[in-house]
Parts: C-alpha cells; structure tokens; sequence
C-alpha cells in the first residue's frame, strides 16, 4: 500500500462500495472524492476524518496504512488527534473569514436604510399629512 488512494480503493473493493455513495453519505463532493481516488489532491483534514468514521478504519490507517489491522475499527467516540482538531479548526476559522469578508463587501455595496435618498424626501414634502 502506497497511499491513500490505494487504500480507499482496496476497502471499496472489500465491501463493494461505490465512490459515489461514500461521498453522498459523507457530505465530501464526487470531484474531491474522484480526486483522492486517483491521487491527484492532498485531504482536507475534515475530509479524512469523515471517511475514517464512515469506513470505521483510523485516519492514521488512511494516511500511513499504520501496522494496526484494518479490522481494529476507530470507535466513533474516541476523540480525534489533537493536531486533527487544530487543522479542522484552522480550515473554519479561514472559511468563515472569507465570509465574513464577502459580507462587508455586501454590505459596503448596500444603501443605508437610515439614511433615506432624495427621491423619499422630496415624496414625503409633497404629500405630508395635514395637522391637526
């Protein structure tokens, strides 16, 4: 075993799995499953730990093909190695700058709503409600 790519396809073949339905079930895209697959793209550290859980094998298993057997499965409340949760948590807090970017940006681009254009002002003057 070489890479992971060799190892997902060895336990697909195993249990008769296709790409498309461990990708459907893990939340990962077919392009990125397709990648991995084929060797051509690194995993997201989210992405290895979906798959651990949904094959039952260890991220390490995935990665290295690690001495520990396949059949030893990785109980889904074993907490995840810490330097994983970091990279994890790393990839969030970049998403959600992006984000928070592309909101400014939005919001830069939108009118104020408090500040009312000249069009209303001149609207309200001509049909201002009588006093009483």
């Amino acid at each position: 075993m070489d890479d992971l790519a060799d190892r997902l396809n060895q336990i697909m073949a195993q249990r008769s799995l296709k790409a498309s339905k461990i990708a459907d079930a893990t939340g990962i895209t077919r392009p990125a499953m397709s990648r991995y697959l084929a060797n051509r793209s690194g995993i997201s550290a989210e992405n290895l730990i979906k798959l651990s859980q949904y094959l039952n094998v260890s991220p390490d298993w995935l990665l290295n093909g690690s001495d520990a057997p396949e059949s030893i499965k990785m109980s889904k409340s074993v907490s995840v190695d810490k330097n994983t949760i970091i990279e994890v948590q790393r990839e969030l807090i970049e998403r959600l700058k992006k984000d928070v970017g592309r909101l400014e940006a939005v919001l830069k681009k939108t009118k104020n709503p408090t500040k009312p254009n000249k069009q209303k002002v001149g609207f309200m003057k001509k049909h201002k409600k009588p006093k009483k």
